[in-house]
């Protein structure tokens, strides 16, 4: 393929930007075929078309990734928390700022979605009810019903939830979207630029298995359920795939 033909299809191919937020341990030896975030992103999105999704680490300098001609940009989950305030963190708050100025679309998927928080000077806490590590009944807000980035789901849907903080209170000027009994901002929006979702769009319980099993023994003791039968009977959410879809076809733009 020449570069002119190349570039004429990139001009006609959605640009995504996947900003990954895993730094792997030796638990997860390198050549598994999960041991790879954006594989988990792409197959979230196959079946849209048209897409090129591109993959850079939360340590590289991405507003260097941000130079091609990007439509949108996706924020994984992390191990790491939010609330610290270490070098990967402040890279990507000073990161939001370049998408917010630039008039990029984001989408914060669990760790990514408390960091948009953070940027927009909310909080994010220990969730009081300690690892949310379910199946979980995320329910919309109207002002989710009528969000594209739910455009399809029902009302009312099964997510996995995967997570060991939370946001609170919604950050100024945004809007919820979505909640559940334990959590109330599942979902959020800013200024139809900033989406965050708490829970995980991305994950099959086999992922799940894949990430927690290794971690029964360090986390066993901090919870008040059955870590093990709880990753052992972790069942495929309904389809929320569709909202990874939904951002890169309607709000990537």
């Amino acid at each position: 393929m020449s570069l002119k033909s190349d570039k004429k299809n990139r001009m006609r191919s959605k640009q995504i930007l996947l900003v990954d937020a895993v730094s792997w341990t030796s638990d997860y030896p390198e050549g598994h075929a999960l041991r790879s975030v954006p594989k988990w992103f792409s197959n979230a999105l196959k079946g849209a078309e048209g897409v090129d999704l591109h993959a850079c680490h939360i340590e590289d300098d991405l507003d260097k990734a941000i130079d091609r001609d990007i439509h949108g940009v996706i924020i994984s989950g992390s191990p790491s928390s939010a609330m610290a305030n270490e070098a990967a963190n402040q890279n990507l708050l000073l990161f939001l700022r370049s998408c917010l100025m630039h008039r990029i679309p984001v989408l914060g998927v669990c760790y990514g979605h408390q960091m948009i928080a953070r940027f927009l000077r909310g909080q994010v806490q220990t969730h009081p009810e300690g690892l949310q590590l379910m199946n979980t009944e995320i329910e919309l807000t109207p002002t989710g019903r009528a969000c594209l980035l739910f455009k399809g789901m029902r009302t009312k849907f099964k997510a996995i939830s995967g997570h060991a903080d939370y946001v609170p209170e919604l950050p100024p000027n945004c809007h919820r979207m979505a909640g559940s009994e334990l959590t109330q901002i599942q979902a959020f929006k800013f200024q139809n630029l900033l989406y965050g979702v708490q829970f995980h769009p991305e994950f099959t319980e086999e992922i799940i298995k894949y990430l927690w099993t290794p971690r029964v023994a360090q986390w066993k003791e901090q919870v008040s359920f059955d870590l093990a039968h709880r990753i052992d009977t972790m069942k495929d959410p309904s389809p929320t795939h569709t909202i990874i879809q939904n951002f890169v076809k309607y709000l990537a733009i």
